[in-house]
């Protein structure tokens, strides 16, 4: 088992974060444009006053060789089951590989931390594990590897985006759906 703690600075609130995560436009965008991976294709999408629900699947490119490369080949793709609950501004996800399924997971919440009024901080905590026999710890350090590269592109992305983007914002988070 692998874990990760993930904390990196975005140049928005938490205000305007959240509602441009959950907006499909920005999500598909961040996915083409900032990670280089192919479209996502959202499964399920519902709000309530309560939970935002998104779930997605994806196809991440990666940087693998070796074995693992052998034992993934270039069909990888996973999903994820997404739940923002609204009153603790806490996303809670799981993801699970296509190819290993119920054998390799990726379990963890996402959340922002206020600097001042115009910035935050990205907080993940995620735990990668894998029960395939003979391998699983080499492909636990795999997916690690590729999770401490995607979070910041991923914030990197996001900060020249909103930079280019100073008035756009997402959807709103404070009504039900």
């Amino acid at each position: 088992m692998r874990e990760c703690d993930i904390s990196l600075e975005i140049d928005c609130p938490p205000e305007r974060f959240w509602p441009l995560y959950f907006d499909e436009g920005f999500n598909r965008d961040t996915f083409l444009e900032g990670l280089g991976w192919d479209d996502p294709k959202i499964t399920e999408f519902r709000a309530d006053a309560e939970l935002i629900v998104r779930n997605i699947a994806a196809h991440p490119k990666l940087e693998i060789g070796g074995k693992v490369a052998a034992l993934i080949g270039e069909k990888l793709g996973y999903q994820e089951w997404g739940r923002f609950d609204r009153q603790t501004r806490e996303f809670a996800f799981r993801q699970r590989t296509n190819i290993f399924g119920d054998k390799l997971w990726l379990r963890g919440k996402m959340w922002a931390e206020a600097i001042g009024t115009e910035r935050m901080r990205w907080r993940t905590k995620l735990t990668i594990e894998c029960t395939v026999f003979g391998v699983g710890s080499l492909l636990e350090r795999a997916a690690e590897h590729n999770v401490y590269k995607a979070w910041p592109q991923c914030s990197t992305y996001w900060n020249r985006w909103l930079s280019e983007h100073p008035d756009r914002v997402g959807r709103p988070l404070e009504r039900a759906e």
